[in-house]
């Protein structure tokens, strides 16, 4: 998906975060948010609404825990102005 493609979905959509694209066993989303701080509160707040209770961060992992089971949400800046989120699909189940 071009930088093109991915800030049209941005101005497309009225959310917070958007999905990009669904690869290789991962969820991809995108947060138009300069601070990190905000944008893990963006993550917790949806990734919660699954039932998954947020327990900590490391570097740039957030790491939630529902049920005996482990998720580990992965964010990386793109560009200054967005951060780009990787989640296993199965946090959906």
């Amino acid at each position: 998906m071009s930088k093109k493609e991915v800030v049209g979905k941005l101005k497309e959509s009225e959310r917070e975060i958007v999905k990009l694209s669904n690869e290789l066993g991962q969820e991809w989303y995108i947060i138009n948010e300069r601070n990190p701080a905000v944008a893990d509160e963006i993550i917790k707040e949806m990734v919660s609404q699954k039932g998954w209770i947020f327990k900590q961060k490391e570097g740039s992992g957030l790491f939630f825990e529902r049920h005996g089971e482990n998720l580990i949400v992965e964010t990386q800046m793109w560009t200054s102005d967005f951060t780009l989120v990787e989640i296993p699909v199965n946090f959906n189940e």
